[in-house]
């Protein structure tokens, strides 16, 4: 997401947030689940056979499996939506677990076959693990999509960022995508696998009004772009997806902390008034991950 609240006057506070309810992910370290279980265990709606989407309509993505990463809530829970509506069986990461498994039931709902399983980004044995048993599940992996990340330290002044906020953020946001890409390359098909990173505008295109935030999606900007070059000839699509401002908790929690870090009310209700939909977000996410995208490369911007 295009992050774009400009940081207060220096002296904003210099104490690293609690985590807020509901991130896709936990600050470093913290559990995302149990490792060894997946949440929701026997409520896939049956084994898919491979190569095919469940039972949901044909589509853009039937017979394609997909593991989306950070999917309870936002863009993350719209894409797992999109994909189980666009015929894909589904597999739905993310450190919370409850929403993690609201969000495949939903896609249950709809006639898709989901599966939903706890995971923190940063641990690696955690992220190896969880997509070890989503190919398992899935019969292979076809796309993954990883959505996770946070926003924290938004409107402060560098001279009043904590080290520990800035090593938490880039944590989630760089090493997080990180992990992923190394463990689901593993998995993912050499003629026709695809990881797309979910970045933003700011710190590629324009500032952002956190300073980690900004470092770590120019950070994995770089990222996909070394995985692009790297993954390319061995047949598996990398993309970097980089939004603007969009409406989702993430983003309305970071609205809250910029106007408690002293930001202006008119500054605020500016970025508000053109937030995005994360249902536009998500269906770039689906084309990109359908074989209708083998012929895009590098990275993708929306409004």
């Amino acid at each position: 997401m295009n992050d774009t609240v400009p940081p207060a006057a220096a002296g904003g506070g210099d104490a690293v947030p609690p985590a807020a309810a509901g991130d896709a992910v936990p600050p470093t370290g913290a559990g995302g689940g149990d490792a060894s279980t997946p949440a929701g265990a026997g409520q896939h709606g049956g084994t898919p056979p491979v190569g095919t989407g469940g039972g949901t309509p044909a589509g853009l993505l039937a017979g394609r499996r997909v593991v989306v990463v950070g999917g309870a809530s936002g863009i993350g829970r719209a894409t797992v939506a999109a994909a189980a509506a666009a015929g894909a069986a589904v597999a739905v990461l993310d450190a919370d677990t409850p929403g993690a498994d609201s969000a495949a039931a939903q896609a249950r709902a709809a006639g898709a076959w989901a599966w939903a399983r706890g995971v923190d980004v940063t641990v690696e044995a955690e992220v190896a693990r969880a997509l070890d048993a989503a190919a398992a599940d899935l019969g292979g992996i076809d796309a993954v999509l990883h959505v996770a990340g946070v926003m924290r330290g938004q409107g402060l002044d560098v001279r009043d960022v904590p080290v520990a906020l800035w090593a938490q953020v880039i944590a989630v946001n760089l090493t997080g995508p990180f992990l992923v890409a190394k463990h689901a390359a593993r998995h993912l098909r050499p003629d026709g696998g695809v990881l797309v990173l979910v970045g933003s505008k700011a710190g590629v295109q324009t500032g952002s009004g956190s300073v980690p935030y900004g470092a770590s999606k120019g950070g994995l900007h770089g990222l996909a772009l070394t995985l692009a070059r790297q993954l390319g000839p061995q047949g598996i699509r990398v993309h970097a997806l980089c939004p603007g401002d969009i409406d989702t908790p993430l983003m309305r929690r970071s609205l809250d902390e910029a106007r408690a870090n002293g930001t202006g009310g008119d500054r605020i209700a500016a970025v508000e008034a053109t937030l995005g939909r994360p249902e536009d977000v998500a269906s770039v996410l689906v084309l990109l991950a359908s074989p209708a995208s083998a012929g895009l490369a590098g990275t993708v911007w929306t409004g």
